[in-house]
């Protein structure tokens, strides 16, 4: 069996005893709601690296970049008069990052493509669970109040040792392995905080209502496309000219 099942089950009782912490002084809606948010992400997770495992993954982004869109219509159409100049802005940005994550799962090896979302699965959790722990600081108020400093250096902590941990996986240094746990903390957090800063514009709690205790498909997978998106540009800036140890 591949080592990654052992270090979600680990992650996962760690997350889960993380998040029974932080639900003791929530009321208990919050409660409820947070649980609901932690299961459905683990089932989103085990999705995605089945996806890998089963070379199925090149489907799945496309079913999140096309919910993506369809969110996207959703929320500018919500109001009126529709925005168009917004809408069409969105859209082409959208696209550009969305093109470069679904040529991302088809450029690197399976290996490297658990290498770098077992990070993103784990800054994503931890963000969230060391920030309800944790969290005293705003990160950015005005455009999600939710977002804390601590949440942020938690998630940041627990990618780094995601990537050493999964670091067995690819042929890579340790000085790089640990420049790699940066530079995804880094991608992840901006998908997040420009998904949360379109909320905001759009003035929207959520993008939809399609994923159980989710804000959204791209509330959920903004780290997902952003972090694809940006080791796409790598591989075009760097990785190209390397030999073929991360690539197909």
């Amino acid at each position: 069996m591949h080592p990654i099942v052992y270090y979600i089950i680990i992650l996962i009782v760690i997350g889960g005893a993380g998040m029974a912490i932080a639900n003791k002084r929530a009321a208990k809606l919050v409660r409820k709601q947070r649980w609901l948010k932690y299961f459905m992400y683990i089932l989103i997770t085990g999705i995605v690296i089945l996806g890998m495992f089963f070379n199925f993954f090149n489907w799945v982004s496309y079913i999140i970049v096309v919910v993506s869109f369809l969110e996207i219509l959703k929320v500018n159409f919500s109001v009126s008069p529709i925005p168009v100049l917004q809408l069409v802005i969105s859209f082409i940005v959208l696209a550009i990052v969305s093109t470069g994550f679904i040529f991302f799962g088809r450029t690197y090896n399976s290996s490297f493509l658990l290498f770098i979302y077992f990070q993103v699965l784990v800054f994503d959790g931890f963000c969230q669970i060391t920030g309800q722990i944790f969290g005293r600081h705003q990160l950015a108020p005005k455009i999600s109040a939710a977002k804390t400093v601590e949440g942020l250096i938690g998630g940041w902590i627990f990618c780094l040792i995601a990537a050493v941990m999964a670091s067995v996986w690819v042929d890579i240094k340790f000085f790089n392995v640990l420049l790699f746990g940066l530079l995804t903390g880094f991608s992840s957090f901006c998908g997040d905080m420009l998904a949360s800063w379109y909320k905001r514009k759009t003035q929207v709690k959520d993008y939809s209502n399609w994923l159980p205790g989710q804000g959204g498909f791209l509330d959920r997978f903004d780290s997902f496309v952003m972090t694809g998106a940006f080791y796409y540009l790598l591989y075009f800036i760097i990785f190209k000219q390397q030999s073929g140890f991360i690539l197909k």
